[in-house]
């Protein structure tokens, strides 16, 4: 083996730090451990140039390179660990929700049927002297308002009839106004929650919400029963 054909172990513990998110794969498809690093450090020091030999302080360097790349695999594996602890804890929420009613913010459109009646809230941080929930329908126009009145600060409900509306797709929005001070929310839904859907890619669990649909966890707001 030639000095040429041997990578020093600085270059390689830079190639791993540079690497530590997207680790560097050998062609045997394994990735350099710190036994490799090791071993090509055990490989310089026995091919050096007895006429000109390596400095100590230079192996001081390398060895604590070693060390921050041991560091490094350590805090990736940590973070691996926790994120599989994360949705393991998400999935055990998650079957707990089944028989539950949860508020859930609605930010699209909702389908609504007729001889459907769902549960609307609102929630408002400070008391409001005029609220009023507007009704769209899928093309953007205005098709009904449900008045809410003068509320306190707090929770305020309200239903959404399909009769009325007739089956469609609608947005919602909530206009309110208090001492000539005017902004508008978003509404929540509130459902018993019937299954939970949990993808096998990984993706967001989504519930099946009575009378309402499928909705994503990360929608959910609230759990009240």
């Amino acid at each position: 083996m030639s000095l040429a054909q041997i990578r020093t172990t600085a270059q390689y513990s830079q190639e791993q730090v540079r690497t530590s998110e997207e680790p560097n794969v050998s062609g045997n498809g394994t990735v350099p451990t710190s036994n490799d690093f090791l071993t090509m450090m055990v490989a310089q020091i026995q091919n050096q140039n007895p006429l000109n030999p390596t400095d100590g302080t230079q192996y001081l360097t390398q060895l604590g390179m070693m060390s921050a790349v041991e560091s490094l695999e350590g805090v990736k594996m940590g973070m691996m660990n926790m994120n599989i602890g994360i949705t393991n804890l998400e999935m055990l929420q998650a079957t707990n929700l089944v028989g539950k009613k949860v508020l859930m913010d609605v930010k699209g459109e909702l389908d609504v049927s007729e001889g459907q009646t769902l549960e609307g809230r609102v929630k408002f941080d400070q008391a409001v002297d005029k609220a009023t929930v507007m009704v769209y329908d899928d093309s953007g126009e205005l098709v009904d308002k449900i008045e809410l009145g003068p509320h306190g600060a707090g929770m305020a409900e309200f239903t959404i009839d399909g009769d009325e509306l007739g089956t469609g797709e609608y947005s919602f929005e909530v206009m309110a106004e208090t001492g000539g001070e005017a902004w508008s929310q978003k509404i929540m839904i509130a459902a018993d929650v019937e299954s939970v859907n949990i993808p096998a890619d990984g993706g967001a669990i989504m519930l099946s919400l009575k009378g309402v649909g499928v909705m994503s966890m990360y929608d959910m707001r609230e759990i009240t029963v």
